[in-house]
């Protein structure tokens, strides 16, 4: 049976089922759980329970009421998933918030990120920033400062935190570092990782196999396996090789 498509362009209401598509382009509210193709909100939507679609894109205001699963999840205004959220891919440049774990194969934030739980995803990447009450855990992590962020601890393969400038993991290994970038800092409990860079951190941990601490880092214990590198810059109170 094919699903018939839902517009809010003014102020209304719609009961929870399933939906083909669905856009929220005035003040619209979902009374239920929302199951649906596509799911679009430009004005100031609100689901009242759980969502699940292929695409959902938010360029307004939006408040999801309980867990969130789709394809693609796309926030470029402001969005509230008071529960969990797991979706293929995950771009934020606005202002997201999600209440419980967030579960994503990639995520590109240049807005600003808040989890309350575990960050469970293949590639993570941020030129904004974030706010991550639990573990960031990724194959690869490319963080670029902008004001301060905050998170528990993070575990990957390839974890490179810098002030400012691009990303390439490689070349900040064979080149070393690069002073005079202006940004924020990153705050955490515990980073671990095989090839580890950092500038402008604080951690009470940093453990890896190669570690780099370039400047503005302030680590209390580096444990290295491979080789450990600290700049002139950055103060780290015990170095240990394991």
């Amino acid at each position: 049976m094919e699903r018939r498509n839902v517009s809010i362009s003014g102020t209304g209401k719609i009961g929870g089922g399933e939906y083909g598509n669905v856009r929220i382009s005035g003040a619209g509210k979902v009374d239920g759980d929302l199951v649906a193709e596509e799911i679009r909100i430009s004005g100031s939507g609100k689901i009242l329970g759980s969502a699940k679609a292929k695409e959902i894109s938010v360029s307004g205001a939006a408040r999801f009421g309980g867990r969130v699963e789709g394809e693609v999840f796309q926030a470029s205004g402001a969005c509230v998933v008071e529960g969990e959220l797991q979706t293929g891919e995950l771009r934020c440049s606005g202002s997201q918030k999600v209440g419980g774990p967030l579960k994503a194969h990639y995520i590109r934030s240049s807005g600003t990120l808040s989890v309350g739980g575990n960050v469970d995803t293949d590639v993570f990447t941020s030129s904004g920033r974030f706010s991550i009450n639990g573990m960031l855990s990724a194959d690869r992590v490319e963080v670029r400062l902008v004001g301060n962020s905050t998170v528990k601890e993070i575990g990957g393969e390839h974890i490179e935190v810098r002030s400012g400038g691009g990303f390439n993991f490689q070349v900040s290994l064979s080149r070393g570092f690069r002073m005079g970038f202006a940004g924020g800092s990153l705050t955490a409990e515990v980073i671990e990782g095989d090839e580890v860079y950092l500038e402008e951190t604080q951690a009470d941990i940093v453990r890896g196999v190669n570690v780099k601490i370039g400047p503005g880092c302030k680590i209390k214990r580096v444990e290295y396996q491979n080789s450990l590198e600290v700049h002139s810059d950055a103060q780290v109170n015990e170095k240990s090789k394991v």
